[in-house]
């Protein structure tokens, strides 16, 4: 079953945005970005109130969207239908009918789009959908970008903005805030009005962009790995005062340990770190190994062990009994110091 992607929806536009559309899957960044285009692309603002018809699909009928969608431009060339959220996997035998007889009849003055704004479209379930969009216009599945991708977009984005990444920076930021497109492209912003005019370097990723729980809690592993125990609790009462859970805090910890691990069980095997990738979910989050093949360096696997063991007691208290929770971190921050000082000599 052919889907389209994100470059044949833009070989599309670049020919007409007329047809119909069927936009869907997990990048809720990119489904708004292109439907917000066609709307553009299709409607003069000055009379959006005559030909653009933007319908709830979960309150509507398919006969109300076929009445918008057979309706003539007021003053324009052309009108759009945008139909949210309708769950056209329900349909029943008549429905689906006037659905296949309007998807493959679009007047050549309309642009159809039934936007997935929330609904999960499985393949198996919409297989006969998808097909009908495909055969009369396009079902594009809009996923998540690969990383080198999303590097790519936020730097023409900034450049836009005449403020440029220094080299590294925009992947930087993807690890610091994650890589929901919609969060980074709120950061760019932030982060071209800091710079004012220079280019956008770590430091003021660090100064200005709000950083996920995993990056936070990666900032304190990565001193307390460089042995800068000082730095690292400094960090940690940071992260504390901004009031983060303690336990889902210690969450990560285990996470960034269990890569250690990884890491270091892939080296004494004879493996890079692309050969994890393939046995645990890292995809698109790559530099997790990485990062982690760093700081296993030096690092014994007993003392790895050892960490583990003492991240579970913590973990234990935490989960387990009424105690002084900033205190467990600040203790178990203080014995992973420890062990990993005798772990490396």
């Amino acid at each position: 079953m052919a889907v389209s992607n994100e470059a044949a929806l833009k070989e599309k536009l670049k020919k007409s945005p007329l047809g119909a559309y069927l936009i869907y899957g997990t990048e809720d960044y990119l489904k708004k970005v292109y439907v917000d285009k066609i709307v553009k692309m299709t409607v003069d603002d000055s009379f959006a109130e005559f030909n653009l018809h933007r319908i709830d699909g979960k309150e509507s009928t398919l006969g109300e969207v076929y009445e918008c969608v057979e309706a003539f431009p007021m003053m324009s060339d052309s009108t759009c239908v945008v139909v949210t959220d309708m769950q056209l996997d329900a349909l029943d035998g008549d429905e689906m009918k006037m659905l296949e007889e309007m998807v493959a009849d679009v007047p050549e003055t309309c642009a159809l789009v039934f936007y997935m704004q929330t609904v999960n479209v499985t393949p198996s379930k919409w297989k006969n959908i998808i097909s009908l969009f495909e055969e009369h216009g396009l079902a594009v599945n809009l996923t998540e970008k690969e990383p080198a991708d999303i590097v790519k977009t936020l730097e023409n984005a900034a450049k836009k903005r005449n403020v440029p990444f220094d080299n590294g920076a925009a992947r930087y930021l993807i690890e610091c805030v994650g890589s929901d497109l919609n969060t980074l492209h709120n950061e760019i912003e932030k982060l071209c009005a800091y710079a004012s005019g220079r280019s956008i370097a770590r430091a003021d990723i660090d100064a200005v962009c709000s950083k996920s729980l995993e990056a936070k809690a990666f900032d304190i592993m990565r001193a307390l790995h460089s042995g800068n125990f000082e730095t690292a609790m400094k960090k940690l009462s940071a992260v504390i005062e901004q009031r983060e859970d303690p336990i889902m805090l210690l969450g990560a910890f285990i996470s960034s340990y269990m890569d250690i691990y990884r890491a270091k069980a892939a080296v004494i095997s004879g493996f890079q770190e692309t050969k994890v990738a393939e046995y645990y979910d890292y995809k698109k989050k790559e530099f997790r190994l990485r990062n982690a093949m760093r700081d296993s360096k030096g690092l014994s696997l007993a003392a790895i062990y050892k960490c583990l063991d003492i991240l579970a007691e913590a973990d234990a208290l935490l989960k387990g009994s009424d105690v002084d929770k900033v205190l467990v971190l600040e203790q178990t921050l203080a014995k992973l110091a420890l062990a990993e000082g005798e772990g490396r000599r």
